[in-house]
């Protein structure tokens, strides 16, 4: 981990991610330009596609203010294996929720303009209080500018600590009032703020952090794609492992941590004696620095 943060300049990021809960890698430190356009190009076709095929479905998605969120993309183009296999992404989901991490879901988004807030929440779906160290974690490829007019989404600094999700007057922001925790103990929450971003930087944080989006006022669309990350042990969002085409498996045997991080050989559930054995590969610790940056 340290080799890699090194090598690739996010010795900073991960610091911001203990801090703070969330960070923003600019585009120079994610990608190529070239490739960046490209997988903002595909995430639209997949948008695209998604919209001519379920029209009602995407607009209700999209009617919580997260955006119209396709959230299983990956096998739509391969660029998409691309993203999810950069190691600065890597780097970032193996630092917050361990080495062997897994994908639990990966979404192309769209958020037009008009579209609605979405109230403060955060991503970790377990009893409270949430463990310490991060169990699920988000790193998003910001592909058009964040800011508070773009619709970005809203971050509330050091809220990871809280290990708990919002409620009441917090999920709207409001942390004085007696009807919420916070204000109930006069706690001292930092208030929300809308992250600022270049098309192309990677926005990522931890499950447990806190964190919204504001309406988009500006004309256009917030193009995104998000990738949720869970450790081993835990149910993943989406089936990968029953879905992987073949051709995918083939441009990635020589990196094994392709079929690790979609559970291709899970840690449990063995159904043979020989299922034992492939589960201890799941939780090995593969290089980071063996796949280019893209």
């Amino acid at each position: 981990m340290a080799e890699a943060a090194k090598a690739l300049d996010l010795q900073q990021h991960l610091f911001e991610l203990e801090a703070n809960g969330f960070t923003v890698v600019p585009p120079e430190k994610v990608a190529s330009s070239v490739f960046l356009k490209e997988l903002e190009q595909a995430a639209r076709e997949t948008h695209r596609r998604q919209m001519a095929a379920n029209p009602a479905l995407m607009k209700a998605i999209g009617a919580g203010g997260a955006g119209e969120i396709n959230s299983y993309a990956l096998w739509d183009d391969p660029i998409y294996e691309r993203a999810l296999m950069n190691p600065v992404a890597q780097t970032l989901a193996r630092f917050m929720t361990g080495h062997a991490c897994r994908l639990s879901l990966f979404g192309a988004a769209v958020k037009p303009a008009a579209s609605a807030a979405l109230g403060l929440h955060c991503d970790t779906a377990m009893t409270e209080p949430y463990p310490p160290a991060p169990q699920f974690c988000n790193v998003t490829y910001a592909l058009s500018d964040y800011s508070a007019e773009n619709g970005s989404t809203t971050f509330v600094p050091g809220s990871h600590r809280l290990l708990r999700q919002p409620v009441g007057p917090e999920v709207e922001g409001d942390f004085t009032s007696t009807r919420g925790v916070a204000g109930m103990y006069a706690a001292q929450i930092a208030a929300p703020t809308p992250v600022t971003a270049r098309a192309g930087s990677l926005i990522a944080w931890t499950g447990a952090t806190w964190h919204g989006a504001v309406p988009r006022t500006a004309p256009g669309e917030r193009v995104s794609i998000l990738m949720y990350f869970c450790r081993w042990y835990l149910k993943t969002q989406s089936n990968f492992r029953d879905r992987i085409p073949a051709e995918s498996m083939a441009r990635w045997k020589d990196h094994p941590r392709f079929s690790q991080v979609l559970d291709v050989d899970p840690v449990w559930g063995f159904t043979d004696d020989l299922s034992a054995m492939k589960g201890m590969a799941g939780r090995e610790v593969f290089p980071i620095l063996d796949v280019p940056r893209p």
